[in-house]
């Protein structure tokens, strides 16, 4: 593959280098056979239904309820008062407030 000088108006327009079934476009955007790059690399890596995005809302359809969330390290039994982007907060029985990072949570279950 020789390398070319693109022109300076590249800006105006898409400008395209192709070696393949492999494009690459001036403002940087690549595909394969007419799929992008992204779509190439995402089909690499398994899909994760119970990633975090699902564990919140579910976690969201819990709340005000009583749970037992699991960590790695113990389980927290308690009301789920609040569910935030990357934190939830849940009052023990004993009336102490406990804050989790939803990556740390392994289950959750309704108690």
């Amino acid at each position: 593959m020789a390398l070319s000088r693109l022109p300076d108006n590249t800006a105006s327009g898409p400008v395209q280098e192709g070696v393949g079934n492999v494009n690459i476009n001036a403002a940087g955007i690549g595909n394969i056979g007419g799929g992008s790059l992204l779509d190439a690399i995402e089909g690499l890596f398994p899909v994760r239904p119970e990633g975090p995005a699902n564990l919140r809302q579910a976690l969201l359809r819990l709340l005000n309820q009583n749970v037992v969330i699991t960590t790695q390290f113990e389980s927290i039994t308690g009301t789920l008062i609040r569910v935030e982007r990357d934190y939830v907060v849940i009052v023990e029985t004993t009336s102490n407030v406990v804050l989790i990072p939803i990556r740390k949570i392994e289950s959750v279950t309704a108690a």
